[in-house]
């Protein structure tokens, strides 16, 4: 009787033990992410906009980013009283570079134009992976400095590479990888969020860093973000050369 008590204490004992240590699938996975994040309150989101700060070579830079549901987003970062801006309108793509001597709007090249339309993805390109027509796969878990990270490869759909990492234990992304196509040579960076805080029941980081072969291009600190305010279309629209 004893006998018999112990080994089913010793098999409750292990099959509970394998449940607790048995690896999640991918489709779990990002399901914990997605509820971590909060995407369903996401969906609710029609504009937002971030203010802060663009730190790079010593410098804090003012800036603003402007999205729109479906697929608009401008960005504006103030230089010496000038303003830098990318704008992608849903169909095409420009910039002011204050840099270069003309403040006229420039079209955008097709890579940067397809650049500027995947930040235009609201809840990211993991959601709905398979309708965006994305290759999604688990690549497995690995340990980051320290923290167990689900390593995730996503093949996009104008042919980009990304590879996220979320945290095994808090389904937040930690570090986003990307293999970029410009001018037909592969560019690499590495993108860290962090300082994630509730908005509107949504996730949201309040820190970014960007990295090119290890080393620290800039760093963006977010100070604020609004959600559902009024934003006019004009904001995307590209205006007409001064003369």
């Amino acid at each position: 009787m004893k006998k018999s008590i112990a080994i089913t204490f010793f098999l409750a004992s292990f099959l509970s033990f394998s449940g607790m240590t048995q690896e999640l699938n991918l489709d779990e996975i990002l399901n914990k992410y997605y509820q971590t994040m909060g995407i369903d309150k996401m969906k609710e989101w029609k504009t937002f906009t971030a203010t802060g700060k663009f730190i790079t070579q010593g410098m804090e830079l003012p800036f603003m980013n402007y999205q729109k549901r479906p697929d608009k987003i401008r960005f504006e970062l103030e230089i010496q009283g000038n303003k830098m801006l990318r704008v992608f309108d849903g169909q095409a793509g420009w910039a002011v570079a204050p840099w270069s001597g003309s403040m006229d709007p420039q079209d955008m090249t097709p890579d940067e134009v397809k650049a500027m339309k995947e930040q235009t993805d609201f809840e990211g390109l993991l959601y709905n992976w398979k309708e965006k027509g994305h290759k999604v796969e688990l690549i497995g878990k690995e340990d980051m400095q320290g923290t167990p990270v689900y390593k995730i490869k996503a093949i996009l759909a104008d042919g980009n590479v990304e590879t996220h990492y979320i945290d095994a234990e808090n389904f937040v992304t930690l570090k986003v990888s990307s293999v970029t196509k410009i001018q037909g040579n592969d560019v690499e960076s590495d993108s860290y969020p962090s300082n994630y805080k509730e908005v509107q029941g949504v996730l949201m980081p309040f820190a970014m860093e960007s990295k090119y072969n290890g080393e620290t291009g800039e760093r963006l600190v977010i100070e604020k973000y609004e959600i559902n305010t009024d934003m006019n279309d004009s904001l995307f629209v590209k205006p007409a050369k001064k003369k």
